[in-house]
């Protein structure tokens, strides 16, 4: 009897086993990004939620950095998300920071072309923080003019915006052309020039799509099968305790229930006849 119940119970035990490692493979998580800002992890986890995509957050190297995870199955729906987004935002570099005392010294052409990359760098971040821009890039020309030419090349500069359907483009692009125009010395409002491109919409209500890892009809067969194996398992270990209760009974000279019972009525019906 022990035998039969510990081969029972270890029966069980597996297949509830199996079934917990399907569910657990059903929901992995994947790792998406990883050294994020908490800023920029918050704001993408966000972003995420409301689109219906199971994300979560998780902080690394002592806080110092955060990872963003999502449901294995729904891998590709919450990169166009975040695409749409234009999530994790980039960083720039300032001006302050390329202009740093480094100890080394700098030639003109070189402070030149920093000082121009720098410029830049600031006016793609501010233009990037404006409400419905997603993405911004702006790249300055600025001619090195040679004093004694009778005729000056005019400073330039190109602007590349992508924002949202729902913003007001035909709003923005005087308001952008005006504040590059009044931050590049020498550059007129007609040299510059704005391309802006509207981003994709993502549809909130997509459904999520099948399990990649783990076919949902075979996590319920496996849930039906444990089931049906622990319901029998009980049967089974109530079955053999009365059938032990029974062989007592017969050792202390009381009539066993069940079947072995009637067995015993029997052998003393014969015995009465003979």
């Amino acid at each position: 009897m022990i035998s039969g119940r510990m081969s029972i119970y270890s029966v069980a035990t597996r297949l509830l086993c199996v079934l917990a490692l399907c569910f657990q493979l059903a929901g992995c998580k994947k790792e998406l990004y990883t050294g994020l800002s908490e800023e920029d992890v918050n704001e993408m986890v966000v972003a995420l939620l409301e689109n219906g995509v199971d994300a979560t957050k998780e902080a690394t190297d002592g806080g110092k950095n955060w990872k963003l995870d999502v449901d294995g199955d729904q891998l590709v729906h919450a990169m166009d998300v975040l695409r749409a987004r234009g999530l994790p935002r980039s960083k720039f570099d300032d001006l302050g920071n390329l202009f740093k005392k480094d100890g080394l010294v700098s030639t003109p052409t070189e402070e030149r072309i920093r000082f121009i990359y720098g410029m830049s760098q600031e006016l793609s971040s501010t233009l990037s923080k404006i409400d419905g821009v997603l993405v911004a890039r702006v790249q300055i020309v600025l001619p090195n003019n040679d004093p004694l030419a009778q005729t000056v090349k005019p400073s330039s500069a190109a602007v590349f915006i992508k924002y949202r359907s729902s913003a007001d483009i035909g709003a923005l692009t005087p308001q952008i052309k005006t504040l590059v125009m009044h931050s590049v010395e020498g550059l007129t409002y007609d040299q510059v020039s704005v391309t802006a491109v509207a981003a994709d919409s993502v549809d909130p209500a997509r459904p999520k799509a099948a399990m990649s890892s783990v076919p949902l009809w075979l996590v319920g067969l496996l849930a039906f099968v444990t089931v049906s194996v622990v319901v029998a398992a009980v049967f089974m270990l109530l079955w053999y305790r009365r059938e032990m209760t029974g062989a007592h009974e017969v050792g202390d000279g009381q009539p066993p229930p069940g079947r072995v019972a009637e067995l015993f009525a029997r052998l003393r019906r014969r015995q009465r006849t003979n």
